[in-house]
């Protein structure tokens, strides 16, 4: 699996995409023979990358009334944006993409930072969202970009590109987000990338000529950078010379790396970033003033990398698939049961769940802690409560 966190592949995981396959564009493309094997590895790859996108998003209840969250999976629907007479950008929910605007022409955002719901507020004309029909007209802290209206890079193009053919290469390389600006782009037009490692385990984040022209401060990061050709003897370990030193790291760097750093900020290159290298930033007051002055503090916080949403979304999916193997395991239980036996284990079960979570919740209003005697106690009342329960089926 590519690293999905970094290189965007519009391979159509969402179920309204999958009825909408070009019958005719197909019929115009080489058809290529693939391998039981090479389809196999293709499905679990997809599945993998829908895994990690969505499943730390909602498909069932509209996240409108979860705020401004953090990172979500997010769609523009382009139906709804194109019988809108001013054309108003928006972003609905995975939950809204399935319930309120099925076989509607979707465009896969992927993820976006601090994004509400916009589905059936004013952005759209004469349209109200099934799930959560009472919202405000606007969601005034949503950014938006061209990507809502399914175009992208400093090219401005769709993808896939339409005016191109299929063959073409801008339609076939995966595509990587801007952590900054969070557009994507193509490869090619990323300033200066081969001077870069750009493979799936060389680098963490990849920040755009744009946004580096706004964040020039990055280039000092020098053992930051994945870079191709690194000057070994140049590079001096700043942290190990400067344990004991207070201060801001970022002026030292600036000292230590004068030349090199004023030579990358003269580039007007992207940048590639290494693993952790949000861990290593400057955070003394000076620099934190400065990162929300760009707007840019986010940048400090591990969690806003794509990376740990897929992680969490990952964990939060097998975490789904378990609960739906234990309801299986709990049924054919079950199944093996007469009906007495069954309406006693079935009984047993809600009092213990009802119970545990009176008996937490009592401990935890009083600010007391939790000892092995009152656990103790507890499953002695449990067992009481099943006795003469069993006395009153019988």
């Amino acid at each position: 699996m590519s690293k999905s966190w970094q290189k965007f592949k519009i391979i159509f995981i969402h179920k309204h995409k999958m009825s909408k396959l070009d019958e005719s564009q197909e019929a115009n493309v080489d058809q290529e023979v693939y391998s039981l094997q090479e389809i196999i590895e293709s499905e679990k790859e997809q599945t993998e990358i829908a895994s990690a996108v969505l499943g730390a998003s909602d498909a069932q209840n509209c996240s409108y009334t979860q705020g401004y969250v953090y990172r979500q999976a997010l769609y523009c629907c382009l139906t709804c944006l194109n019988s809108n007479k001013e054309n108003k950008l928006h972003g609905i929910c995975l939950a809204c993409s399935y319930e309120c605007h099925q076989n509607h022409e979707l465009v896969e955002l992927y993820t976006k930072r601090n994004f509400r719901c916009d589905c059936g507020n004013s952005n759209f004309s004469d349209f109200k969202c099934k799930l959560e029909p009472e919202k405000e007209n606007e969601n005034s802290m949503n950014k938006y970009n061209h990507n809502f209206s399914g175009l992208y890079c400093s090219c401005n193009r769709p993808y896939p590109d339409p005016d191109l053919s299929a063959n073409d290469t801008l339609n076939n390389e995966e595509m990587i987000q801007c952590t900054i600006c969070e557009d994507w782009f193509h490869l090619k037009h990323l300033n200066n990338f081969n001077n870069f490692r750009i493979s799936e385990n060389d680098y963490e984040d990849m920040v755009c000529q744009q946004c580096m022209s706004l964040t020039p401060f990055l280039w000092y990061y020098q053992e930051q950078l994945a870079l191709k050709d690194k000057n070994e003897t140049a590079l001096v370990d700043v942290e190990s010379e400067t344990d004991h030193c207070t201060g801001c790291k970022l002026e030292r760097l600036k000292k230590t790396y004068f030349c090199v750093g004023n030579k990358w900020c003269e580039s007007q290159s992207s940048c590639f970033l290494s693993d952790s290298w949000r861990d290593s930033l400057c955070k003394c007051e000076s620099c934190l003033k400065m990162y929300t002055e760009l707007k840019i503090d986010f940048i400090t916080n591990k969690e806003d990398s794509i990376k740990f949403y897929e992680e969490k979304g990952k964990k939060m999916d097998e975490m789904k698939k378990q609960e739906v193997d234990e309801q299986k395991l709990l049924n054919n239980e079950l199944s093996k049961m007469n009906r007495v036996s069954q309406l006693e284990f079935l009984h047993n079960l809600n009092d213990f769940k009802t119970d545990l979570k009176d008996f937490l919740a009592n401990f935890a209003r009083n600010g007391q802690v939790v000892k092995r005697e009152n656990i103790e106690e507890f499953f002695e009342g449990l067992n009481n409560q099943r006795k003469k329960r069993r006395v009153q089926l019988f």
